[in-house]
C-alpha cells in the first residue's frame, strides 16, 4: 500500500492556531450565571470574529513591515544619488565619497558600534560636503587664502548641506544631516558653525572629521599635492586631542593596514554605482 504523504505544515498565523490546543468553547451554565465552563462545539460569532480580528491584525502588521522596508530602501536609494551629485564638487570625486563613508563605518565597527548603525554610517558619511553646492565654485578652487567674507560661505556650506538633509525626516538622511553639520567641529572647541566641544560633538561627526582629513590629505588639490601615507598619519597624531578625538585616532591608526582595500572596493564600486545603486555595504569586507 503507497503511504500517504503527510500535509505541509501550516505558516503564519495558520501555523500558530494548529500548534495549539483543541478549542473548548466557552458555554455559560444558567444555575451559575457568572462561570462559565470550556464546552466542546462550534464556536460562537463572537469567537469566529476574534479569530478574524487576530488574522487581519496580522496580516496588517506584514503589509506595514513590507511598506517600511520598501521605504528604507527608497531613502537609501535616494542618498546614494545625492552620493553622485555631491561628488561632483569634491576633489577625489566619487570615490572619495565612498572611501569617507567606508572608513567612517570602520572606524564605528572598531569603537564597539552597532552593526546597523555602521551600515548607515557608511551611506550617510558620504554627502558630508553635500552643503558645497552652495559655495561658488571659485571659492572651492581657488588658490592661496581666502578673504573673510570667503571663508564664511566656506563655514555655511555645513549648514545648508544640514538644511538640505534634515528636510524629509527620514532616520538615515537625519543622520547624514548631524554629519553634515558636525563633521568640522573641533575636539578643543574651535570649530564650527557651532564651535561644539569634546564629546558634546556628535560620534557620527568626530568619525567623519578623521575619515575626511585622512583620505583628503591624500589627494592633490588646486593649492597641495597628494601627501605620502606616513605624513599624513603623523599630522593627524599632532592633531589628536586638539582637532580630533584622540579615541577615533587611535582606532583609525589600528585601520591603516585596510586602507588599500578601502582604496580597491571603492574603486569598484564607483565605476559601475550611477547604474547600480543598489550595492550592499562592501565596508565589512575590508574588515
Amino acid at each position: 500500500m503507497a503511504e500517504t504523504q503527510a500535509a505541509p505544515p501550516p505558516s503564519g498565523t495558520d501555523s500558530l492556531l494548529a500548534r495549539a490546543a483543541p478549542v473548548r468553547f466557552l458555554r455559560r451554565d444558567p444555575a451559575h450565571p457568572n462561570l462559565v465552563e470550556p464546552q466542546p462545539g462550534r464556536p460562537t460569532g463572537a469567537e469566529q470574529q476574534l479569530v478574524r480580528i487576530v488574522r487581519d491584525l496580522h496580516d496588517l502588521l506584514c503589509q506595514r513591515k513590507h511598506t517600511e522596508r520598501a521605504m528604507r530602501e527608497t531613502q537609501l536609494r535616494t542618498l546614494r544619488r545625492l552620493t553622485l551629485v555631491s561628488a561632483q564638487r569634491e576633489a577625489g570625486g566619487l570615490q572619495h565619497c565612498l572611501r569617507v563613508g567606508a572608513l567612517s563605518a570602520l572606524l564605528a565597527d572598531a569603537l564597539g558600534e552597532a552593526s546597523a548603525w555602521c551600515d548607515q554610517l557608511f551611506d550617510a558619511a558620504t554627502v558630508h560636503d553635500l552643503g558645497n553646492f552652495f559655495v561658488p565654485a571659485a571659492i572651492l578652487r581657488k588658490r592661496g587664502g581666502l578673504t573673510e567674507a570667503e571663508w564664511r560661505r566656506v563655514r555655511d556650506h555645513t549648514l545648508q548641506g544640514a538644511r538640505m538633509l534634515d528636510a524629509s525626516g527620514s532616520p538615515l538622511e537625519a543622520l547624514a544631516a548631524e554629519i553634515a553639520l558636525n563633521h568640522h567641529e573641533k575636539w578643543d572647541g574651535s570649530g564650527y558653525p557651532a564651535r561644539r566641544r569634546g564629546s558634546n560633538i556628535p560620534l557620527c561627526g568626530r568619525i567623519v572629521a578623521v575619515a575626511d582629513f585622512v583620505d583628503s590629505l591624500g589627494l592633490a588639490s588646486g593649492y597641495r599635492s597628494a601627501l605620502p601615507e606616513d605624513e599624513i598619519f603623523t599630522l593627524l597624531e599632532l592633531a589628536s586631542g586638539a582637532q580630533f578625538d584622540p579615541a577615533v585616532v587611535c582606532a583609525m591608526h589600528a585601520l591603516r593596514p585596510r586602507l588599500a582595500r578601502v582604496h580597491e572596493l571603492a574603486a569598484a564600486c564607483a565605476a559601475t554605482a550611477a547604474t547600480r545603486p543598489d550595492y550592499p555595504p562592501w565596508w565589512r569586507d575590508a574588515c
